[in-house]
């Protein structure tokens, strides 16, 4: 079984084509700015949508453990100390203003939904991504039951993946994944561990080895201002690239507060952190910096683009 908080179709952002990407619920990582809070555990955990409330109470009556009270004039508090995220009030509310992060999923319902989009796989040179969370820190044997069973449809498959899961883990997927789109967020070990809550060591490692062994890979480093978003930091993390690495493309990305409401949802606003997105000339800047490395197959966005597409 797989858990996934979102299993989106038609997706152009993370891969060549058309693509099905799976969001597999639960990461390693606590980046400051995650875009995707409600992936970060490996269980479910409940959401709560104040706009989508009807004031119908019906949470409060069904919760085993009292951790939601009601008030007319501001709906249900939940008590995120005593919720055990059991799902009972999300499976009555009518509106969905509760709902759990994630959903369960057997190999055959995912092998149904990935078939069904085949035509656009095959006019678009897409296929299906394994995104998150982090899909690498899954448990490993049902994984690779799923790539297998994707690979023996001779579809394409992509992991997004942060790198920071172990080297055996990375080999077992690239004897599956036709490419890695690999995220690269700072040089700096301590900064990466201050925001991210890791050192960057196994992620280099990872990515080296990748390189090495001729993996296809697309960087993919969010551009953070206050982060990694000067241009020492720029200018340092173009030289690692081109002196360790051969990606196929580098993707900079511009930050966005876009996820900033889902920690609120989740239950844990204290964890949000806001920064200002870059502007579209220190992006161009950025860019700049980037190719003046020989790193000429660096763009700005996320999309890949494809030849000879029918």
């Amino acid at each position: 079984m797989y858990k996934l908080f979102d299993l989106q179709r038609l997706s152009m952002e993370n891969g060549p084509g058309l693509r099905t990407t799976l969001f597999f619920s639960g990461c390693p990582l606590r980046c400051a700015w995650c875009h995707n809070p409600e992936g970060l555990y490996y269980n479910p955990v409940l959401m709560y949508f104040p706009d989508r409330c009807i004031q119908c109470a019906a949470c409060e009556h069904v919760c085993p453990v009292d951790a939601i009270s009601y008030n007319p004039e501001v709906g249900p508090t939940i008590d995120r100390a005593l919720c055990t995220n059991c799902g009972d009030c999300a499976a009555v509310c009518p509106t969905e203003s509760l709902v759990m992060s994630a959903k369960t999923y057997s190999l055959e319902e995912i092998m149904h939904t990935v078939l069904r989009d085949r035509p656009f796989y095959d006019r678009s040179q897409g296929g299906v991504t394994f995104s998150g969370g982090e899909p690498l820190s899954q448990n490993m044997k049902n994984l690779e039951e799923l790539m297998k069973a994707i690979k023996a449809e001779r579809i394409d498959l992509s992991i997004d993946t942060s790198g920071h899961v172990p080297l055996a883990n990375i080999q077992t997927a690239a004897k599956y994944a036709d490419s890695f789109l690999y995220d690269f967020k700072h040089l700096d070990a301590e900064k990466h561990k201050e925001f991210i809550g890791s050192s960057n060591e196994r992620i280099l490692d990872n990515l080296i080895w990748l390189s090495n062994n001729g993996a296809v890979i697309h960087l993919r480093t969010p551009v953070i201002p206050g982060f990694n978003g000067s241009e020492e930091d720029l200018a340092s993390m173009a030289e690692w690239i081109a002196e360790n690495t051969n990606p196929s493309t580098i993707s900079l990305l511009p930050y966005h507060r876009f996820g900033s409401d889902k920690f609120d949802r989740i239950g844990i606003p204290d964890k949000k952190r806001l920064f200002e997105p870059p502007t579209t000339e220190f992006m161009q800047k950025a860019l700049e910096i980037y190719r003046s490395k020989g790193l000429q197959q660096t763009q700005i966005g996320g999309a890949i683009l494809v030849s000879n597409v029918i």
